[in-house]
């Protein structure tokens, strides 16, 4: 990754493990995730997106708990892809800061 586009990041990512589902609306595949932050998030998976390409995303945030929301695809290397989070209902929003501010608390502590 560009030393340039970790400086345009609007909020501080952090190393995680969740794995996810992409869907263009023609396929799924598995997604990796590497960091997250509260806008955005890097990922790995066997397919590479277009910058501007919109996905849904279905995020396992636990065993127990999962999200749902609509990113965007901001870069995509064989290192990985650069997303940034476009849609996502109040529900999933609630749990998806719920489960930033467990995991940053538990990184930060």
């Amino acid at each position: 990754m560009a030393a340039n586009t970790a400086n345009q990041r609007r909020a501080p990512r952090f190393a995680v493990t969740p794995r996810g589902e992409l869907s263009d609306g023609v396929s799924t595949v598995k997604a990796l995730i590497q960091d997250i932050s509260d806008s955005g998030m890097s990922l790995v998976c066997s397919k590479e997106y277009a910058p501007g390409t919109l996905l849904d995303l279905k995020l396992n945030l636990s065993a127990s708990s999962a999200i749902e929301c609509k990113i965007e695809v901001r870069y995509s290397s064989d290192m990985g892809t650069g997303c940034k989070i476009v849609e996502m209902d109040d529900r999933n929003r609630r749990a998806y800061e719920q489960f930033l501010q467990e995991f940053f608390s538990q990184r930060l502590a």
